[in-house]
């Protein structure tokens, strides 16, 4: 009995969707700022950018739903991805006004590296490297600072939108929630085998 049921569970496991378990991690842009101070403080030829990046005015940097957001996907010890989080970094202080950071590491997180190949799939792009950055329906894949120029025209553009223009690719993909489809068929596998289980002991008290 015990053998059967531990049988069950654990096919019922197997069936239930991995989005159910799958956790993306972002982070804003005070903490993309010291993780990239962390891995770049010891590398060679990055001292002086690394210092430029301590001395960047946060202090008025604030992420709310009135911003627009910034999907930024990045690898750890990324270059590009430095450079891209020491640019927005550098206009925090003038322009942080209008966009929210959301920053995803993919090169050691799985759950990020699949969010990003899905928000890749939905905007239609081919992901050639990091960073990978999106706003609204528009995305680059690389950085310098005329794609910096090219992303906050973007940003600016949404901003002057009414809220509920805005269109925002995580929430057509889903973000670090489960969707509404994998509950609903998490709760069916569920209910189907606690009627699988009951319908054992059931027999089995027949039986006896």
């Amino acid at each position: 009995m015990k053998k059967t049921l531990l049988l069950v569970t654990i096919l019922t496991l197997f069936m239930i969707p991995n989005t159910v378990f799958a956790k993306a991690t972002v982070s804003g842009l005070k903490e993309a700022v010291e993780e990239e101070i962390q891995v770049f403080g010891s590398v060679d030829g990055y001292e002086d950018a690394v210092e430029e990046l301590k001395e960047a005015d946060l202090s008025n940097y604030e992420e709310n739903d009135d911003k627009v957001n910034i999907y930024l996907f990045r690898g750890s010890s990324c270059g590009h991805c430095f450079n891209a989080i020491s640019y927005f970094a550098s206009i925090a202080k003038n322009e942080g006004k209008y966009f929210n950071i959301k920053s995803y590491e993919v090169w050691s997180n799985t759950d990020n590296a699949d969010l990003m190949n899905n928000i890749g799939e939905k905007l239609g792009d081919k992901i050639s490297g990091v960073p990978y950055i999106v706003v609204g329906k528009k995305s680059w894949s690389g950085f310098n600072e005329s794609y910096g120029k090219e992303i906050m025209d973007e940003v600016k553009s949404q901003y002057n939108k009414d809220p509920s223009e805005r269109y925002d690719v995580m929430k057509e993909v889903g973000n670090t929630e489960s969707s509404s489809n994998d509950i609903i068929s998490l709760i069916v596998i569920l209910l189907i085998t606690a009627g699988i289980v009951a319908g054992i002991i059931f027999t089995r008290k027949k039986a006896s």
